[in-house]
């Protein structure tokens, strides 16, 4: 009897510190590289900027040109457009390499409450990703923003910091205001 107790209680152990269940692969996920939030007729309509390596169009396995694609879907609140946006894509969205989220002047004014509720309780968000505010649709930020670059999201975040003008889900949180980005 000690025998099999001991022989339940290490294989208890050993399923307990392995990895095995839930994870995923990165080639089987959606890469987010920046999430736009803007108000719908039915509530929330999310726009996210993915990487789609089947883009790039270089020689030698080199990667050229702008390699991100879109999708948008709307919802009763930022969780379900998010999930509807999901449904139309292959792949799990991977949050883990967001880069900017950009939210219209009329979302902040309607939804503010309940984007700083997503953003604590939702285990995709990370403090460090930039947060800002668009002079018209936030949509329209990633969709014609730094179009001829190769991941748009990440040269408007490079463009941010050089102008000293971020401010991330951490300072948003703690009541730092959003700055404006207008289209260039």
């Amino acid at each position: 009897m000690k025998k099999v107790i001991s022989v339940l209680l290490i294989f208890a152990v050993f399923a307990t510190f392995t990895a095995c269940t839930g994870s995923e692969r990165l080639t089987h996920m959606t890469i987010v590289q920046g999430l736009a939030l803007d108000v719908a007729d039915s509530g929330v309509s999310a726009t996210i900027q993915y990487l789609d390596l089947n883009k790039g169009n270089g020689k030698n396995e080199e990667i050229s040109g702008n390699i991100t694609s879109y999708e948008s879907a709307r919802g009763a609140d930022i969780k379900s457009a998010i999930a509807n946006v999901s449904k139309k894509l292959p792949d799990a969205l991977f949050f883990g390499q967001n880069k900017i989220i950009v939210i219209s002047p009329d979302f902040e004014l309607r939804y503010s409450r309940e984007l700083r509720e997503y953003l604590v309780k939702n285990k995709e968000s990370r403090p460090d990703v930039f947060i800002l505010k668009s002079r018209g649709k936030a949509a329209d930020v990633l969709l014609k923003s730094h179009k001829n670059t190769r991941v748009p999201a990440d040269s408007i975040c490079r463009q941010l910091e050089k102008a000293h003008s971020d401010v991330t889900v951490s300072e948003y949180l703690a009541g730092d205001s959003l700055k404006t980005y207008s289209i260039s």
